[in-house]
C-alpha cells in the first residue's frame, strides 16, 4: 500500500493530519469496500474551516463532483497525478478524515480552455466560470509562485471527476 499526502499549506495549516485516525478510517473503508485500490492519497480541501466544511457537504450531497489539480504542482512536490480508481481521503480542517472519494475520470486540459461545462462540476458558489477562474488563479498562483511559476492559459490542469464512496 502506498499513501501519498498531497497537502499544501505548510505553516498555514494549524492542525496536522492525524495519521492514527487516517489509519483507522482506511481500515474501516477497506472492510466496507474490499475491492478498494490499495494506493491512495490524503488531501485537504478548502481554504479554511468554514469552506472545508462547506465543500465536504457539497461532496456528500453530490453537488460537487470534481476537483482540479495542476501537474506542475504535483511534479514540484513529487506527487503522482490522479488516475481513475484512485481513492482520496479528504480531511476536515481538524486533520481528521471526513470522507473518501474515488476518482472516476481524469481530464487533462489547458487552464484557458476550461469552460462552464467543467467549472460546473465544482461546488455551487464557484461554478460560474469567471468566479471559478478567479478563485483558482489566486489559489494556484500563491503555490506556483513558490517555485517561480504562475497560471497561464496553456497551463495544464487535471479535472479529477469523483464519486463519494465512504462513508455513505
Amino acid at each position: 500500500m502506498s499513501r501519498v499526502f498531497s497537502i499544501i499549506g505548510g505553516n498555514d495549516i494549524a492542525i496536522k493530519p492525524d495519521e492514527n485516525a487516517i489509519d483507522r478510517f482506511w481500515d474501516e473503508a477497506n472492510a466496507a469496500l474490499p475491492d478498494l485500490r490499495a494506493d491512495h492519497q490524503v488531501r485537504w480541501i478548502g481554504l479554511d474551516e468554514e469552506t472545508t466544511l462547506e465543500i465536504i457537504a457539497y461532496i456528500r450531497s453530490g453537488e460537487k463532483s470534481a476537483t482540479y489539480t495542476v501537474p506542475w504542482i504535483n511534479a514540484n512536490y513529487g506527487w503522482p497525478d490522479g488516475s481513475p480508481g484512485l481513492p482520496i481521503i479528504l480531511l476536515g480542517f481538524d486533520g481528521l478524515p471526513a470522507i473518501m472519494v474515488e476518482t472516476t475520470d481524469v481530464i487533462k486540459i489547458n487552464f484557458g480552455d476550461i469552460g462552464s461545462d467543467l467549472s460546473g462540476l465544482d461546488g455551487p458558489p464557484v461554478r460560474e466560470i469567471t468566479v471559478w477562474r478567479n478563485l483558482h488563479t489566486m489559489y494556484w498562483n500563491e503555490i506556483l509562485g513558490r517555485f517561480g511559476r504562475e497560471c497561464s492559459p496553456d497551463m495544464p490542469v487535471l479535472v479529477e471527476k469523483f464519486k463519494p464512496v465512504f462513508p455513505l
